[in-house]
């Protein structure tokens, strides 16, 4: 049985999981993974619009506000007004932090209205930031000297992110960048291609990983408290029907996500899959004999 069979059988109806049980696990696992990249190819694509829309809008403002960017031996400064610190926004919820001088600097109001990331940009520490839902802010450095700065993990309080800044970014450990001066327009290629490939590789992770994890979960739970039959559907058997009963529930979810509905891929798939997952075995529990059919496990075909 190939899998674009499976995949188009189990969000047709019931009756093929009669057959699904059987297969093996690694066979089900391998399907998981098809259809968990074939969903991130899927959400990746609708999302890549408006992505590249405001690479291309944060590119040519980071132009006309910075000019070309200048690598030199003391550190990075922008071609225009290189002593001017300044907050440049690069679309609605990201913006440039320019401080030239962190001695006696102080954090300019960075986070207001919907700015919830962006970057912060001292002569020798280019560094991200990330608002997290509890106020606290994520940094991880982008260009900075290794022998120094070190990428942290934990959150920051607001008023702790200048000392992250100066601790860090010092006149003493320049970076080791050969001179030259850039220009952020010659980049888009590159960093339209590496916002794609994050963006690919978060959401296969949640496509993933969360309905393994989930299916697992509901599997021994399952086997424990809601399966009757125990000689007809082992727990290797209501893993495999499990895996196969999320299909419906990943190609549901990731609608969520692609174009930016109000629920997130975990909530819709968690109940999605809950229903369809306890229906099938009452199903499957209803319909089997007592005695497990004899019949191979489809391994030949892989696909």
């Amino acid at each position: 049985m190939s899998f674009f069979n499976i995949v188009f059988g189990v969000c047709k109806g019931t009756e093929i999981f009669l057959q699904l049980f059987r297969l093996s696990i690694w066979k089900a696992l391998w399907h998981l993974l098809l259809l968990a990249v074939l969903c991130t190819v899927f959400v990746t694509t609708i999302k890549s619009f408006p992505l590249f829309k405001d690479i291309n809008n944060a590119c040519e403002t980071i132009t006309e506000q910075f000019g070309a960017i200048k690598i030199t031996g003391k550190g990075i400064f922008p071609s225009i007004a290189p002593e001017k610190g300044r907050v440049v926004q690069l679309t609605d919820v990201a913006n440039i932090i320019y401080i030239p001088e962190l001695k006696g600097a102080t954090l300019p109001d960075f986070d207001r209205d919907n700015n919830s990331r962006g970057i912060f940009w001292t002569p020798t520490l280019i560094t991200g930031w990330y608002k997290t839902e509890v106020s606290d802010y994520l940094l991880y450095p982008l260009i900075y000297n290794h022998r120094k700065t070190g990428i942290s993990t934990k959150p920051f309080q607001k008023d702790n992110i200048l000392p992250y800044l100066n601790d860090n970014s010092s006149d003493k450990n320049p970076l080791k960048i050969p001179d030259s001066s850039e220009n952020i327009e010659d980049y888009k290629f590159l960093i339209k291609g590496c916002a794609a490939f994050i963006t690919f590789g978060v959401f296969l992770i949640q496509i993933l990983f969360q309905p393994l994890i989930l299916t697992s979960i509901f599997a021994l739970i399952f086997n424990m408290v809601g399966n009757r039959n125990l000689k007809i559907l082992q727990l290797k058997d209501v893993f495999v029907t499990a895996i196969y009963a999320g299909f419906p529930a990943i190609i549901i979810a990731s609608f969520f996500p692609a174009f930016d509905l109000p629920m997130d891929f975990s909530t819709v798939y968690i109940f999605c899959f809950a229903v369809y997952f306890i229906y099938i075995m009452s199903r499957l529990e209803r319909d089997l004999s007592g005695e497990k059919p004899e019949g191979a496990t489809d391994d030949d075909d892989f696909l």
